[in-house]
Order: C-alpha cells, then sequence, then structure tokens
C-alpha cells in the first residue's frame, strides 16, 4: 500500500496541492493523516471522536461532528480527504453529497475504502465488530484497538460505496475522475507474514474470484474526483 499512496500523492502534487492557499478537509480525519499537502496548507478534521481530533497535531482547525449531516459553508474547500470512513457510516450517500456542497470548482475529493464487491469487504460486513477487535488485538498485537475510541469501528459497507456507485455517482454529479487505483491486502507485507490467515484467504479468494467471474474486484480502491 505504501507504494500506492507514493504514486496517489505524485498525481495530487502534479495538481498543485502544495500550494500555500490550500484549504483541504479531512473528513472523519482520526488522529492522523495519510497525505501530505506541504507546512501552509490550511488543515481542517472533522471527526465524531473528540478523543481522535485531540490526538491529530497537524490540524489548524478541529470540528466535532457527524459527516452524514454536517454541513459546510458551500465551495469553500480545495481539497476534501475521505480516507477509510464512508465504510464506517450507515448513510454514506449523506457524506458524498455534503463533500460536493463543500468543494470548489476544480477542487478534488480523494476518497479511499475498502471494496464491498471483493473477498475482505464481504468478510469484513458479514463479521460482527468483536471479531475485528479480536483480529487487531490478537494478531496485529493492538492490545488498545476497540478502547478509548481507538479502532477498529463498526463496518456498514453500503453498496452505494462500491466503486461502480462512486464512479455512477461522479458522472450524475459534474465530478470529473481524475485518477482510480485499486489495492488487495493479500499484497501487503505484514498480510503475507501471518500465514495462518493469508493462505486460507488465499485460497478462498481464489475460489470466489473464478465463481464470481471477476465480479469480485480487490479488497480496496481509492478515486479523485474533480469537480468540474
Amino acid at each position: 500500500m505504501k507504494k500506492k499512496i507514493e504514486r496517489l500523492q505524485e498525481y495530487l502534487n502534479k495538481q498543485g496541492v502544495n500550494e500555500a492557499s490550500t484549504k483541504v478537509l479531512e473528513a472523519g480525519c482520526g488522529s492522523a493523516s495519510h497525505l501530505s499537502f506541504g507546512d501552509h496548507a490550511y488543515m481542517v478534521g472533522i471527526d465524531i471522536s473528540m478523543e481522535q481530533l485531540k490526538r491529530n497535531n497537524r490540524l489548524d482547525e478541529k470540528i466535532v461532528g457527524d459527516l452524514q449531516n454536517y454541513h459546510f459553508s458551500p465551495s469553500s474547500f480545495d481539497i476534501i480527504v475521505c480516507w477509510d470512513v464512508l465504510e464506517h457510516l450507515s448513510k454514506p450517500e449523506l457524506a458524498l453529497r455534503e463533500f460536493l456542497n463543500a468543494i470548489k470548482e476544480d477542487g478534488l475529493i480523494v476518497l479511499k475504502m475498502p471494496n464491498i464487491l471483493s473477498v475482505k469487504g464481504i468478510v469484513t460486513k458479514l463479521l460482527p465488530l468483536s471479531l475485528h477487535v479480536a483480529f487487531y488485538r490478537h494478531v496485529h498485537k493492538r492490545i488498545n484497538a476497540g478502547k478509548d475510541d481507538i479502532g477498529p469501528f463498526k463496518t456498514f459497507l453500503r453498496l452505494s460505496i462500491a466503486p461502480k456507485s462512486i464512479k455512477k455517482f461522479a458522472g450524475q454529479n459534474g465530478l470529473r475522475i481524475g485518477y482510480y487505483d485499486t489495492f488487495d491486502v493479500s499484497h501487503a507485507e505484514w498480510f503475507k507474514k501471518i500465514k495462518i490467515v493469508y493462505v486460507p484467504y488465499m485460497a478462498i479468494v481464489t475460489i470466489f474470484k473464478a465463481a464470481s467471474f471477476g465480479f469480485l474486484g480487490d479488497s480496496d480502491f481509492v478515486i479523485v474526483l474533480q469537480k468540474k
């Protein structure tokens, strides 16, 4: 995933995201940012958790709010980044509508999330939160997972945020797709090292992808939408 992020960062840099006048919204920012916008960009972060916001030291402005119903001023941001957040919303389409309202003309909306139409996406959607927490604690060795507003969090993974749905939303709302890429968790080095999980996962992926005739894709995707 590191190389994928570097490639995305290169694309964003070419779009001039490091200009001093850039105003960025980190939507559902949590405690850290995944992309760089230079030292002079004005960074606004919104999250439902005050504890997460307190841990994020890059933000110039912090907002406690729900992306599904928080109304930003129209055309107020040059860039909106929503990284692994929409899958945790029961009505992610409402957040997308708010992004559409808040982004400026020629502005960029960067979305990264799991693909519901993948083996990982289906498993993630079906398994209860308690098992997600157990996986992070015992496999990732994150002993505080699930405590003090630390992930993993409840996942809804609606079909409205599947890759085809996002592309359809873009076409219906005057957004151009400037960048699109996919990534599968099976390519991650940390995942390959956990043989007890990696081996059965790869077997399941092989079977399900073949049975779906290519309908199921990679586990995660990133898409950048530009307002025309």
